[in-house]
């Protein structure tokens, strides 16, 4: 018995369909402990979004969008980004570059630390070997990396005056920038 090629095709077919039409007539409200909502529900703050989880309790996750800055591989420029945070989340500077090194990873730039001390104003950036590899790669990059750094910190944590730099505890030095130990790379 020999079963042509587009029968086969149009009986595969016929399964897909009935599998997606079984699909979309499962209801998730049948079960009152797993209710899906819309989406966001604004609050009173234009910054803060109110958000009902997936699965809830009837409790509200209340986030605000956090403005940081990032890089653009190609351009080589500082560019503007928003994280959303939950309302209870304190800004600190480490907080602040774990979510520039992320988001450098999505420009094939991988970025890490040694250290990042915060005291009085004045917050120290200590790269690691990480930040000779972006060097290497241009000078404009490197300066887009170190100004999304110090723009993010000055912009977001309170009281923060200035930014410092360093490398494995050094002086910070590349092929194409050379501060002494306690140079300010910017401050507010």
């Amino acid at each position: 018995m020999k079963i042509n090629i587009r029968k086969m095709v149009l009986i595969m077919l016929a399964v897909v369909l009935a599998a997606a039409v079984l699909a979309c007539r499962t209801n998730p409200d049948d079960n009152p402990d797993h209710r899906v909502t819309a989406g966001p529900e604004p609050t009173g703050r234009q910054d803060v979004i109110e958000v009902t989880p997936r699965v809830t309790s009837g409790e509200h996750l209340k986030l605000f969008g956090l403005h940081i800055y990032t890089v653009n591989a190609t351009t080589e420029s500082v560019i503007n980004q928003t994280v959303m945070l939950s309302e209870d989340t304190e800004i600190t500077p480490a907080l602040l570059i774990d979510y520039i090194s992320e988001a450098l990873k999505d420009e094939s730039i991988n970025l890490s630390f040694e250290s990042v001390e915060y005291e009085d104003g004045c917050c120290v950036v200590d790269f690691d070997d990480s930040i000779f590899t972006i060097a290497s790669k241009s000078a404009s990059l490197e300066d887009a990396v170190l100004d999304a750094i110090a723009q993010s910190i000055l912009d977001n944590v309170d009281g923060c005056l200035k930014i410092i730099y360093r490398i494995k505890g050094a002086a910070y030095s590349t092929v194409n920038r050379t501060f002494d130990y306690n140079y300010v790379y910017m401050d507010n």
